[in-house]
């Protein structure tokens, strides 16, 4: 049975979207997109038995010309000629829109706070997504935050190491769900385990100023846009998942915000994929009259000589019987009533 794929390669991961569900695999910061698709796309072949019959594939907005065209020949190469490309913003709204469905003429703006940037993006709906205004881009991700972590944590502890930084990481991305996070830190000189505590208050005083940049290029966004002020502000990409970016947005700019679920992008690449495939429709029952039963038409006896004659004597007999009946003499009729029957007695032996 053919199966539609949709995918976004991050900078963190590349999201795997099917009609069997969603799914995230670690990615290379230099990991070659087209090689990356290619591997994908044989696993899932070796996987479900058969390659997948459409793929399609999102792209930041900022992606020149020349390097799509680079992309597609190298897919090209690996075999995959028909891949659907598909920018990131538009993926995440058409995903949106698929589950509120937006009126028509309405505006979104996509937030894209991902691991290596912030992607700003004011989309209207006509009958498609169009871009509307210019989009932004600021050079600050997920990955510039871990940063910030990792120094704070340093300068409070006097020490450095690979471990401490991947718990720093870890911290970070716990602070959006508690309001404290104890971070452990291994001395390596007196074999002993201390901790750091990080609350998200000092977490948000951290990294509040290079979450007032990338909000401050939204705000020019939609600000430049005019009547086309977007009715809703859809938050996509793993940084947009900290609560600071969604307050900030609220204080300056009073419009709704919603997040996106993960996989929002490769979900919208998927529904675009499937769209150049639809299902085939049942086929309509058709409808037989039954056959029209026709009259059928009286026989005509043929009158040949002998039945006619036959059909003479019949009458004339007739009329005979009748003339015998009236002229028959009326013969007085009694009725005769008989004694009840007696009880018979069986003979006795």
């Amino acid at each position: 049975m053919s199966y539609q794929v949709g995918l976004d390669l991050g900078s963190a991961g590349t999201t795997i979207t099917t009609d069997r569900g969603v799914a995230t695999r670690a990615r290379r910061r230099h990991d070659a997109p087209a090689r990356e698709v290619a591997q994908i796309l044989g696993d899932l072949a070796s996987r479900l038995g058969e390659a997948p019959s459409r793929v399609a594939m999102t792209h930041p907005l900022s992606w020149p010309h020349e390097h799509l065209e680079q992309v597609r020949l190298d897919l090209i190469d690996e075999g995959r000629a028909d891949v659907l490309f598909v920018p990131a913003p538009h993926a995440a709204a058409i995903a949106f829109d698929d589950t509120v469905v937006l009126p028509e003429h309405s505006a979104v703006a996509v937030f894209d706070f991902g691991a290596t940037a912030a992607d700003i993006t004011l989309l209207r709906k006509q009958g498609v997504f169009l871009t509307a205004g210019r989009p932004e881009r600021v050079d600050l991700g997920g990955f510039d935050l871990d940063d910030l972590v990792v120094e704070h944590v340093v300068a409070k502890i006097g020490t450095h190491s690979q471990e401490l930084v991947q718990s720093c990481v870890e911290a970070k991305e716990l602070l959006g769900s508690y309001p404290e996070v104890r971070i452990p830190v291994v001395s390596n000189e007196v074999r002993e385990v201390r901790e750091v505590r990080l609350s998200r208050l000092e977490f948000e005083a951290i990294i509040r100023p290079s979450v007032e940049l990338a909000v401050d290029a939204l705000e020019r966004v939609v600000r430049a846009a005019g009547l086309c002020e977007p009715d809703v502000i859809l938050l996509v990409g793993g940084s947009s998942r900290i609560p600071l970016v969604a307050k900030e947005i609220s204080a300056r700019l009073g419009i709704a915000v919603m997040r996106a679920p993960d996989g929002a992008a490769a979900m919208g690449a998927y529904l675009e994929a499937r769209q150049l495939e639809p299902e085939p429709a049942e086929q309509p029952a058709v409808w037989l009259p039954e056959p029209r039963e026709e009259a059928r038409p009286k026989r005509h006896l043929p009158t040949t000589p002998f039945i006619a004659a036959g059909l003479l004597a019949a009458v004339l007999g007739g009329g005979w019987a009748a003339h015998e009946a009236m002229n028959r003499p009326e013969v007085e009729t009694t009725s005769v009533e008989l004694a009840p029957a007696g009880t018979a007695l069986l003979p006795r032996i």
